[in-house]
């Protein structure tokens, strides 16, 4: 199934309330960057840029609350394409290069404008990256709004796990009492040493129980009509069938074949743990079976079309 066909089967809703409010205030930091520069460039002062910003911000926010809650399916047509989404980061492109710019132009670039203009490419990142997201993943839910055949916790096989995060965190909060320490915080800072230390000394001797295949917020895949969906909350991502060549259980992992950009190589392969697999050879199946049958219906359309 083609890209344009799936996204000709999108189940297309009013925006939730959740990108409407991003949306929102994602028009709203836009337009609050491009005036509080343009003020800097006109010469404005510190308190009527001050006494502007804010309302601008609301008042852009609203608006662009509104056009999203009336424009049905834009989180999808964002989502939808590459090139859309990268349209999200064009205005932290756009003041990224006001400043670099300000050093072979005539612009006065004061450190009050260096300082603004920074801020609002910050937060035009941030909130171009809460868009995108917010973006794909509901294009992801649109497109695969049936139920799913099979779904399963993915932790990669021999790989990554929560124990080298867990154990920089407590080093970071060693060192975070250390400072405070050296700061002459004689309360906190001693206990967060404390704390940190017990808390790597009982992952390291075993202090208590700690299950083999843990990991920290594993993603899930579920197998869709359309392809797998990995979910890691925060963001989804839909495999299409057309890009999986195959389907192998072994006695250590289950691995999805993939194809990206034309080539094949096991770098783009999804590699499961089979231990975090409650039954690894439906799974496997099932994985089959959905694979074959997209497949087949491919070749189908195809003939038709033909």
């Amino acid at each position: 199934m083609s890209s344009h066909e799936r996204r000709a089967r999108l189940e297309i809703d009013e925006p939730d309330i959740g990108f409407q409010a991003g949306f929102g205030f994602y028009l709203g930091i836009v337009a609050t960057g491009i005036v509080a520069i343009a003020g800097l460039l006109a010469g404005a002062s510190t308190a009527t840029l001050l006494g502007v910003l804010p309302s601008t911000v609301t008042v852009v926010a609203i608006v662009g609350h509104i056009f999203a809650k009336r424009s049905h399916g834009l989180p999808e047509r964002i989502g939808g394409t590459r090139w859309r989404r990268l349209a999200c980061y064009a205005p932290v492109v756009a003041f990224t290069a006001v400043l670099v710019g300000s050093a072979f132009t005539p612009i006065d670039a004061t450190g009050r404008f260096v300082v603004v203009t920074i801020v609002v490419a910050v937060l035009a990142g941030v909130s171009g990256f809460g868009l995108e997201r917010m973006a794909k993943n509901r294009y992801v839910d649109a497109l695969t709004a049936d139920e799913p055949v099979a779904t399963w916790t993915w932790q990669r096989s021999g790989g990554w796990t929560g124990e080298p995060a867990y154990t920089v965190i407590m080093a970071l909060m060693i060192l975070a009492g250390v400072v405070s320490v050296w700061q002459g915080e004689w309360l906190l800072g001693p206990f967060w040493i404390i704390y940190g230390a017990v808390m790597i000394l009982s992952r390291r001797y075993g202090w208590y129980d700690l299950d083999e295949t843990d990991r920290w917020n594993p993603p899930e895949i579920r197998i869709h009509e359309v392809g797998l969906v990995v979910d890691r909350s925060f963001w989804k991502r839909c495999i299409p069938w057309e890009t999986i060549d195959g389907v192998r259980l072994t006695d250590d992992e289950l691995v999805v074949e993939r194809r990206r950009f034309g080539f094949d190589s096991s770098v783009f392969d999804l590699r499961c743990d089979r231990s975090a697999i409650d039954d690894p050879e439906s799974i496997s199946e099932a994985l089959e079976r959905a694979r074959v049958r997209a497949e087949r219906r491919d070749s189908r359309a195809v003939e038709t079309a033909g």
